[in-house]
């Protein structure tokens, strides 16, 4: 799908300019805590929220909140789940280039800190739909921190969570997508896709960062910690499973040149180097296949397409509550053709 002139042109725009705040990786990357709430990183102030749901008729209500991908202009997955699900208001507060501790902050100003929302009212349902984290993934213990801080917010105010994982990205045409750095792009990923998931035990998912938690890293998960229900949408119809392998005498060769592999393994002696080597040369010829299909890509390798948020929103009805009232549609019958150039 091409964006053209005109207003469309714009969004393009701003989406575009969200590649760059995936976070590096490095120390240096590592995210500030903000001097005050409502106040939202590297954005000017909000005015106070003034949205509220307004039908009465439908008993579920869902905030969906994620970066530049839930904030997809054209029918995002935010979309397609209030078109499945009968019983259910959505009011989308995703915005472009937003991490983790920004989207923590516009949860708390745009909901917690909203008297038109009343999380708390037995007459309804209140759901958080969570799909953040990739502007920050170069950071990935400070992104689950900030995630997991926002889980706890969510249930003690009233609403039950949805976390959905990152989506697969990459490209080898992306200079960060090679060798030691493009392995680290997959590690951070999957570490972020693990803690929503709830495969990471406290120290795995949040090291220094967990340790304020009551118990610190040693005290397993309290529930409200994680999302009630948890969807992989990085190991998901989305990604591209039947890509092509890279030839693995040549990631061999393309590692032990790259200085960054070597100064990261520089401690090893000459055997475990080599054991080292074979294991990381076949996982990075291996990044093709946990990249977003092409067919299923927007402007980028980032962005999801129309038909890649119809993926997405059929890779979670199936997981909803029967409260919701939804009727999924099959992930077949959503990816028969690509969206139109």
């Amino acid at each position: 799908m091409h964006f053209r002139s005109g207003p469309e042109r714009g969004v393009r725009v701003a989406l575009a300019l969200a590649l760059v705040t995936v976070v590096p990786m490095g120390a240096a990357a590592q995210e500030p805590e903000p001097a005050a709430a409502p106040t939202l990183i590297g954005l000017e102030p909000e005015p106070p929220p003034t949205w509220r749901f307004k039908k009465d008729d439908k008993p579920v209500k869902v905030v969906v909140l994620a970066g530049s991908i839930g904030a997809w202009p054209k029918q995002p997955y935010a979309r397609e789940l209030e078109r499945l699900c009968s019983n259910v208001e959505v009011h989308n507060l995703s915005r472009v280039g937003q991490g983790a501790l920004a989207l923590k902050q516009r949860f708390k100003h745009q909901v917690l800190q909203n008297r038109r929302v009343h999380a708390k009212d037995p007459a309804f349902e209140h759901w958080l739909v969570y799909g953040g984290g990739l502007n920050s993934v170069g950071t990935p213990k400070s992104t689950n921190k900030h995630m997991r801080d926002l889980f706890v917010a969510a249930h003690d105010h009233g609403f039950r969570v949805i976390g959905l994982s990152l989506t697969p990205w990459g490209d080898l045409h992306d200079r960060r997508w090679r060798g030691e750095e493009g392995l680290e792009h997959r590690r951070v990923t999957q570490n972020v896709v693990d803690f929503n998931m709830g495969r990471l035990t406290p120290e795995q998912a949040l090291g220094e960062y967990g340790a304020k938690r009551p118990g610190g890293v040693a005290a397993p998960w309290d529930p409200r910690e994680l999302p009630d229900i948890a969807v992989d949408l990085y190991d998901s119809a989305l990604r591209d499973r039947e890509a092509a392998v890279g030839e693995l005498e040549a990631a061999k060769t393309a590692l032990a040149k790259d200085k960054r592999w070597k100064q990261a393994h520089a401690k090893l002696d000459d055997a475990g180097k080599a054991a080292q080597l074979e294991l990381d040369a076949a996982a990075l010829a291996e990044l093709p296949r946990w990249f977003l299909r092409k067919e299923l890509r927007s402007f980028d390798h980032i962005h999801p397409n129309t038909d890649g948020h119809r993926i997405i929103a059929a890779t979670v009805c199936p997981k909803l509550p029967a409260s919701w009232g939804c009727t999924c549609e099959p992930i077949e019958a959503t990816a028969v053709e690509p969206s139109t150039p």
